[in-house]
């Protein structure tokens, strides 16, 4: 009986160390974890599930795991929350016009030291250098990969200009102008609307008339800025804009997109600005022939480069450096070629590479699609300026939300053009100081 046990013993031992062996082997197997919180939802926020679903099966050493977490703002707060109780993510998608915040804020891992440190090699020279440029330091640097990415054009119903005796797109404001009329005695509600006003309407005309927005080229070179927008042809602009609304060639319908894709999509206004990502929600909901144009400039004005819009993705810092290696593979993947054709052609959003633009362009996909390369070659101008490379201010939230109550007031006839971009500026501009106080004291 002794030797028996002993014996049984001894195998259940060395079954014991088998098991352990096995296990410490999963374990060691086991990939390596990476969090990305984004704030893309519906059919985008499917596609980067796809995306990342497609990497995760690509590999065994590393588990890309993705979350939605609301809105852009929302994203953001939950991220600087988790940052302070260390339980934040390695990956974040912010907005493009957050990023000085972030670039700030010390809690980031410049993209490009980030893919250099760890292997990926990556020729920054073959993307889209306006979309790049967006994200990096005044000495060049890249701080976050464009993801996201997109830009105003300008949308017209092609069935309603029809019906007008109007063949092609206004290229200029007075043309909108004149066409708006036409719209109108042709018995359309309106003639033009918009979504996004602020970064249409301000920045991007700025960009378009190759003048400032902002003091310090737009933020890009340093914290004390002012901003300028009530002092240019901006002024013009918007009175122009009050002016047709009085007679109903132009519409406001708010603050974001809803209301003008509404407007446009329900046949109400024949044009309209909106982002070239809006391409999706058009074609779902318009009972009609519609097609996208450049954003129209003034009369005598040889047109810059549009702004992007967007996001990008942040490398958060703070993690162990063996996680890192994980999130660079992962950003290698997404900019692939072919994953930059499958998210362009999925979403709406701009390829941020010209081997993408270049390939997409081959396979014939701009004739089926023509808006998708107007939205590309407008962002591609040559001849770009100090105007027109980006716009990096702080607190965006809250300025965007002073000048937005400004030209409300503008449109409701209760101030001047001049008079409420002097309020949306002087406001602002208590923002932005603020905002560089705070960061001097860093």
């Amino acid at each position: 009986m002794i030797a028996r046990r002993t014996l049984l013993g001894a195998a259940g031992a060395a079954l014991l160390a088998s098991t352990l062996t096995l296990a410490a082997g999963s374990a060691a197997a086991a990939p390596r974890e990476v969090h990305f919180w984004y704030p893309l939802g519906g059919a985008i926020g499917d596609l980067i599930v796809k995306m990342t679903n497609d990497f995760n099966a690509s590999q065994s050493d590393y588990k890309v795991v993705p979350q939605y977490k609301g809105s852009y703002d929302e994203t953001f707060n939950a991220a600087v929350a988790a940052y302070r109780a260390k339980k934040h993510p390695h990956l974040l998608v912010g907005i493009g016009a957050s990023s000085l915040n972030l670039m700030l804020s010390g809690a980031i891992y410049p993209v490009e030291d980030l893919m250099k440190d760890h292997g990926q090699k990556v020729d920054w020279s073959s993307y889209v250098q306006p979309v790049l440029n967006y994200y990096r330091t005044p000495d060049g640097k890249l701080l976050s990969l464009p993801f996201n990415s997109s830009t105003p054009i300008f949308w017209y119903n092609k069935d309603a200009f029809a019906k007008a005796g109007l063949s092609g797109p206004p290229k200029t404001w007075d043309e909108v102008g004149e066409y708006a009329g036409k719209l109108r005695q042709a018995g359309f509600d309106c003639g033009y609307t918009t979504a996004w006003q602020v970064w249409v309407n301000i920045d991007n005309y700025s960009f378009l008339q190759n003048v400032p927005v902002a003091t310090q080229q737009n933020g890009m070179a340093g914290l004390d800025t002012e901003f300028l927008f009530n002092k240019t042809r901006v002024v013009q602009h918007i009175q122009r804009l009050q002016d047709w609304g009085k007679d109903g060639r132009f519409l406001y319908t708010g603050r974001t997109w809803q209301g003008a894709h509404g407007a446009f999509s329900g046949g109400k206004c024949a044009m309209m600005t909106e982002s070239s990502a809006g391409f999706a929600g058009i074609q779902k909901a318009a009972k009609f022939q519609f097609a996208a144009s450049y954003l129209p400039h003034e009369t005598g004005v040889t047109p810059k480069n549009s702004l992007i819009g967007g996001g990008s993705i942040w490398a958060m810092a703070g993690h162990p450096k063996e996680d890192y290696a994980a999130v660079a593979a992962y950003l290698a993947f997404l900019t692939s070629t072919d994953r930059q054709i499958e998210w362009h052609k999925g979403t709406g959003y701009i390829p941020i590479t010209k081997a993408a633009y270049e390939k997409a362009k081959a396979e014939g996909y701009y004739k089926e699609a023509p808006h998708q390369e107007v939205a590309i070659l407008q962002l591609m101008r040559e001849g770009a300026t100090e105007n027109t490379r980006a716009v990096r201010l702080g607190n965006y939230v809250q300025y965007v939300a002073a000048i937005e109550d400004e030209l409300e007031n503008i449109w409701a006839n209760k101030k001047t053009a001049q008079q409420g971009l002097d309020d949306a500026v002087r406001r602002g501009n208590e923002i932005l100081a603020r905002f560089a106080q705070q960061n001097r004291k860093r």
